[in-house]
């Protein structure tokens, strides 16, 4: 309007009647209210019984050349000839479009800007109404595929010799009825080794027993196999281990072991199988020399469980006289966490793909299992097939689309196998299904560069620098990696990818990560050309990190402005969200790790005994420079994560961390965590790992309003609140300005029924408890809390009578001290008992403790016997409180209410039962 006003005064200036004037403006006004004409949309159809020689704008052939294309690749030549005269719509059929055969452009959609549409006239891939088209990287080996026949040489053994050319494969997809149209059916997994020795599952007398908890249990689970676990590193002074690739201890300049060897159990299933082409040659500086075997190199796998990754390894030989397995290559190591990278006594191991475990598994009546038999020019697939199970009468579908997995060094991967799109603006991609990909490690040097946040791993679909693309009601699905990555192609120059969505869809089965964002940080990286301004909401994550155990539900690397709202995220081995890696450069100054807001989420049912220091809600923002700012925390569901410590207590660098809540990692700093609910975590329900305040002005991180309730090992936890500079210096010096506050838990609910010092080990106010001579309400300030303490058979005293209630050191040292904060001796507080005494949390003050506590020192004051009375089936309805319950503190029930009511997806079909790949491990309570 005041573009127009102006305007009419502007006609007066120039003589122009102002009755004239008027007319003109309310002309002008009518033609800019009047709608713009609809620009033109041209609709093209893909059907399984089109042609890609007709036109593609009828969804049936009508004569002619008029009927539907055949395959997408056409239909995306046909769309980018109209996109620039308007819109274009592509409608795709229901069936299964398989990429490696499609009759245009075989192999990965690419996506170019070509492929854009622009605000106006934007390009929608969808499914036809009412249909859903499935889009796959696989090959059926019967009808519709290589059409080959099965023979079945044995009962219910089943063989086909497939092609010379086929990629080879590790995974593959079986689905009864040939004549089904919707996905493929469950992953079908490769012979493992068993041992009672180990932990799993093994066949003895034709039945199928568990290690832990020993017992029978169904033949199928024995198809998972065992955890076998390495009996001891091979030490490079041995004389097993002369020449070997190696590792010292940081803390034991004395203590190395060898990367690429280790000594394995002697009573487990080890020996010179039928299919390793490799012999031990007798010299350790040279150990392994290709045989005559017809079997190719690297055929046998072996996968070695770090603390948070895992290296997929190939077995090179075997010297079985002394007990010693030997790769084709090195594993990751770290000097300065020595115990949790590489091979080290007590960590799991799997074996797969043995053709002996095959023919074991075969005969003690095991089914579903197969083996690619490589000895021939054309490999024989075996499959042996459960009961009613008819391979020519089903599908089965051979994995393809893909390659090998990066090797050593490759930090990010860049392409996705169905979909690899780059610079594609204004596109969105609806209602269609794809599923079924095919990266494999190498078979020479395996994949040992596996990292926090997954950045080194394929995935499906991947767009860089992408702008305005939306996937909507997207199904991806029985991937052999990560599902979806959005990214700028650099984060430092060229075109950022920004303004994109995931939204309303299903990921299931997932080989590694379920949604990935960003790629690695980097210092280099600027605000504006890292991914920015998306959006993941109504998602479901079900099922992800079944081939790469330590994938996350959503892993983000770098980046900005990044909502994470109403998703559901469950059953998965590792992390549910995590964000920025292993931390952010760049966070201090706005580039990454800033304006992350994580609301509204579901997250369940993670990491399931396999891996080790997980956050079921995890950030890694910030630095000794700062941290990033504006990032949230809000309204989300927590519950149910069970760590490796439920199997490998004990066992050094496997269960390093826990299965934590709400964690902080790094130095992450100032983020705001409100109205969670978090329950049955097997590790803290808070965990902050270092201190935000070291280097700058106090940036304290706020919890509150959450119910933190029955964590395993402890409610907070603040592990190194001044660690050691990269300058040398050490943050925790007396008078230095820049020490102060860390962490500020106002109005939260602490419910739980561990003793401290129980078999967990439990606090309620843990780790390191060093103020660095500040009064402890200026280190932590803990204000208007209400806590309760669950009574349980043999408990000690209740909370308010409990003299060790909370913990402060004796002695806090600074400096160096300060960095490595010794476990005591602690100077233990009662809450408030004798009321306002000098030796209590509440009002602690020398000479009875060694500083100022003062907690709880304002006008909301913490209580200790505010019972929420919640209930004990596990549900989520178990936290929802009544007004006539509420805490005698600020706390809002309101708040997280609306969490349990409100928190996962608003519309979606619920989560379903995705197949095992690996044992898992629960507590059944907390």
């Amino acid at each position: 309007m005041q573009t127009r006003d102006t305007n009419i005064v502007n006609w007066k200036l120039m003589g122009v009647p102002t009755t004239a004037a008027v007319i003109v403006a309310a002309l002008m006004f009518a033609l800019i209210a009047m709608p713009l004409a609809a620009a033109s949309t041209t609709t093209f159809y893909v059907a399984t019984n089109g042609n890609d020689a007709w036109n593609g704008l009828s969804p049936t052939y009508t004569g002619g050349i008029n009927g539907p294309f055949a395959s997408l690749a056409k239909a995306q030549l046909a769309a980018r000839t109209k996109s620039s005269a308007g819109s274009v719509t592509i409608q795709v059929r229901a069936g299964t479009y398989y990429l490696p055969m499609s009759p245009t452009n075989a192999g990965t959609l690419v996506f170019t800007s070509a492929d854009s549409g622009n605000a106006t006239s934007p390009i929608l891939w969808e499914n036809y109404p009412g249909e859903t088209p499935i889009v796959s990287g696989g090959v059926p080996v019967g009808t519709g595929g290589l059409g080959l026949s099965w023979t079945s040489t044995a009962l219910k053994l089943y063989q086909v010799q497939l092609p010379s050319s086929l990629q080879p494969f590790e995974y593959l997809f079986y689905t009864p009825q040939v004549s089904h149209t919707g996905p493929v059916g469950p992953r079908r997994l490769r012979s493992r080794l068993e041992s009672q020795f180990g932990v799993g599952y093994y066949m003895s007398g034709g039945v199928c027993h568990s290690t832990t908890p020993p017992g029978t249990v169904a033949t199928s689970l024995c198809n998972l196999g065992t955890f076998l676990r390495v009996l001891n590193p091979v030490a490079p002074t041995d004389p097993d281990g002369m020449g070997c690739p190696s590792v010292t201890n940081f803390n034991n300049s004395a203590q190395s072991k060898c990367l690429d060897r280790f000594y394995y159990n002697p009573s487990d299933p080890i020996t010179n199988w039928l299919n390793l082409n490799g012999t031990y040659t007798g010299n350790p500086a040279s150990p392994c020399q290709s045989s005559t075997n017809p079997y190719p190199v690297g055929d046998i796998g072996i996968m070695l469980f770090d603390a948070w990754t895992v290296d997929d390894m190939r077995v090179g030989c075997l010297d079985t006289s002394q007990g010693v397995l030997f790769l084709n290559n090195a594993t990751k190591g770290n000097t300065k966490q020595y115990d949790t990278f590489g091979p080290t006594a007590g960590h799991r191991y799997v074996v797969e793909n043995t053709k002996d475990a095959f023919q074991a598994a075969y005969t003690a009546g095991q089914t579903g299992l197969w083996f690619l038999d490589r000895s021939t020019t054309q490999p024989i697939l075996y499959y042996i097939a459960n009961t009613g199970e008819n391979p020519n009468l089903d599908t089965v579908v051979i994995p393809q689309l893909g390659g090998q997995f990066p090797v050593s060094g490759a930090s990010d991967y860049v392409g996705g196998s169905l979909i690899s799109a780059t610079n594609l603006s204004y596109v969105t991609f609806q209602g269609i299904t794809f599923e079924v990909d095919n990266f494999t490690p190498s078979y020479t040097t395996g994949f040992n560069n596996d990292v926090n946040g997954e950045m080194s791993v394929p995935q499906a679909i991947d767009c860089e620098s992408c702008q305005n693309v939306t996937f909507n009601g997207i199904t991806i699905q029985d991937t052999s990696a990560s599902g979806i990555d959005i990214s700028s192609s650099s984060g430092s120059s060229g075109t950022a990818a920004t303004n994109d969505t995931i939204e309303n869809s299903t990921f299931n089965d997932i080989g590694d990560s379920g949604i990935r964002i960003g790629h690695t940080p980097n210092s280099h990286d600027m605000a504006a050309i890292v991914v920015n301004n998306i959006t993941v909401q109504n998602n479901l994550i079900d099922g992800y990190s079944r081939v790469f155990p330590d994938g996350e539900g959503i892993a983000e690397g770098n980046g900005n402005n990044i909502t994470y709202t109403h998703n559901d995220i469950t059953d998965g081995y590792h992390a549910g969200i995590s964000i920025c890696q292993l931390a952010c450069p760049g966070g201090e100054n706005a580039v990454n790790g800033t304006a992350i807001n994580s609301e509204y989420n579901h997250l369940w049912n993670m990491m399931q005994g396999i891996t080790a220091d997980g956050g079921s809600l995890y950030y890694n923002v910030g630095n000794e420079n700062g941290s990033g700012s504006n990032d949230y925390i809000l309204n989300n569901l927590v519950h149910d994560t069970t760590d490796d410590a439920i199997i490998d207590q004990g066992v050094a660098g496997s269960s390093y961390g826990d299965g934590e809540g709400l964690y902080l990692d790094a130095q992450s700093g100032g983020v705001k965590l409100e109205n969670n609910v978090v329950y049955h975590v097997s590790g803290h329900a808070i965990h902050i790992s270092d201190g935000p305040t070291v280097n700058n002005a106090a940036n304290p991180n706020l919890f509150q309003n959450n119910i933190l309730s029955l964590a395993l090992k402890g409610m907070f936890a603040e592990d190194t609140p001044w660690p050691q500079l990269s300058n040398g210096s050490y943050s925790c010096t007396p008078g230095n300005p820049n020490i102060g506050l860390q962490a500020e838990l106002f109005w939260n609910i602490f419910n739980f029924d561990q003793n401290e010092g129980s078999s967990f080990n439990f606090f309620v106010q843990g780790s390191c408890t060093d103020s660095c001579q500040l009064p402890y309400y200026k280190f932590q300030d803990f204000e208007g809390n209400a806590y309760w303490r669950a009574g349980t058979p043999g408990s000690g005293p209740l909370f308010c009578s409990d003299s060790q209630a909370f913990h402060v050191l004796t002695n806090p040292p600074t400096g160096k001290g300060a960095a490595s904060c010794p476990g005591g001796p602690n100077t233990f507080l009662y809450f408030d008992s004798p009321p306002g005494g000098d030796q209590t949390w509440q009002w602690g003050a020398p000479p009875g403790t060694p500083l100022t506590i003062d907690e709880d020192r304002l006008t909301d004051v913490g209580v200790c016997n505010y019972n929420p009375s919640f209930g004990t089936t596990g549900n989520p309805s178990d936290y929802l409180l009544s007004p006539l319950n509420q805490p005698p503190t600020n706390f809002n029930i309101t708040y997280t209410n609306n969490t349990i009511n409100m928190a996962g997806r608003t519309s979606g079909s619920t989560p379903g039962v995705i197949p095992e790949t690996f044992p898992t491990y629960h507590y059944s309570s907390f």
